[in-house]
This record gives structure tokens, sequence and C-alpha cells, in this order.
């Protein structure tokens, strides 16, 4: 029996799985702390998920080798190649990390976490430090284009968030930058950002509904 899973049986299943996790989070214990036939399924599905995750981003990564490897031929780009030979790298000595920690005991992958510390975040860092030029020249823009009041605050804000975070001053306990610093980053920044984050899960779930009903049929599903 060959199953069409464009028919509302892949529909079905999608709502039967959602509808269980869901009711996990709040059924998925008794009173007494034991977990219940809603809270096994959850973590059952929960734990496929995972999997079905792992296995997509394998495919992500093999798809990106793919396209560089092809741009490589070409010779189209050498950022192509870097990036391959920066991938091929960390595999090796991924592998080589646990390797270590199976078979000889030596926790910490050391060598994983050197690439993490002098490679990987000194480049967070400079991207972070791309963003605050970036908003300081937008800012400036923004204020030779257009002033008005909205304008004004957001490049006193920005002044304020820089000037606060430069370590002399954030370290000083009396300073009244780094105060009212603290105070945007603790209070107006928090409130958007949960805000950010409630739209997100509330497009998420109209898009996720959108998809169950059939109403949106993504990559011909």
């Amino acid at each position: 029996m060959k199953l069409n899973f464009r028919t509302p049986i892949s529909v079905a299943i999608a709502i039967g799985v959602g509808i269980i996790v869901l009711l996990g989070y709040f059924f998925g214990t008794n009173a007494s702390g034991e977990i219940t036939l809603l809270g096994i399924l959850q973590s059952y599905f929960l734990r496929g998920a995972v999997v079905v995750a792992g296995v997509a981003l394998l495919v992500g990564v093999s798809n990106l080798t793919a396209v560089h490897i092809k741009r490589i031929k070409q010779g189209e780009s050498i950022y192509s190649l870097i990036t391959v030979l920066a991938l091929l790298l960390t595999l090796l000595v991924g592998a080589y990390d646990l390797g270590m920690t199976y078979f000889q005991g030596e926790s910490g992958l050391r060598y994983t976490r050197w690439i993490f510390e002098n490679i990987q975040l000194p480049i967070e860092s400079s991207l972070m430090a791309i963003i605050a030029v970036s908003l300081t020249y937008a800012a400036i823009r923004l204020l030779s284009h257009r002033l008005n009041f909205m304008s004004v605050v957001f490049s006193v804000v920005v002044i304020i968030l820089l000037v606060g975070a430069i370590p002399a001053i954030s370290a000083s306990d009396f300073n009244i930058l780094s105060s009212i610093r603290n105070w945007v980053m603790s209070v107006p920044v928090v409130g958007g950002t949960r805000g950010i984050v409630l739209g997100m899960a509330m497009g998420i779930i109209a898009t996720g509904i959108r998809i169950l009903l059939g109403t949106d049929r993504p990559y011909g599903g």
C-alpha cells in the first residue's frame, strides 16, 4: 500500500502530533509528579523531532558543501575553497576529540574548544563591532535626512548604549551613563525583545495553521 502524504492523512498526523505535544506540557505529569501517557508520548515525539532536525542539518551541510564544491570546480571564488577546507578541518578535529573522549577518557574537547575560542568567538565579536558601527552610521544618516523627535531619541539611545558599554565606564558604579544603559537594557530592550518573540510565535502559529489546513502548500506539499 502506497500512502500519498499530500492527502489529508499527513495533515491529520501533523495535527495529532502537535496536539499531543501541546497537551503534554500541561498534563505530562499527574498530581504526584509521575509521568503520564501524554508525557511519555510527548517525550517520544520530541526525541524524534531532534533526530529529524539533526538529519535536516546534515542534509543542509551536504547541500552547502556540494554548492561550494561546484563553485570551486568552476573557479568562481576562493572563498568557497576556504569554506570547504574549514568545514573538513572542523569535522576532523571534532571527530578526533570525540575519539579521544570515548576511547581514552579525555574529556573537554580541547581542540574543538580552541577553534571556538580563537576563531569563531573573535569572528562573532567582529560582527558585533560591525553592528555597533552600523547603528552609529544609521543614527547619523537618520539625523541628516529626517530630523524629528523619534530620530533624536534613537540617536541619543545609540550613543548612550555605545558609550556606556566602554569597559572603563561600565565598571564604574557611580557613572550616570552606565546606570542609564543598564536601565535601557533591562527594561525597554527586554520589553521590545519579548514583543518581537511574541510576534514571531504568533506568526509561526498562524503559518502552521494555514499549512495544516491546506491553505498554504510549501514545496508542492
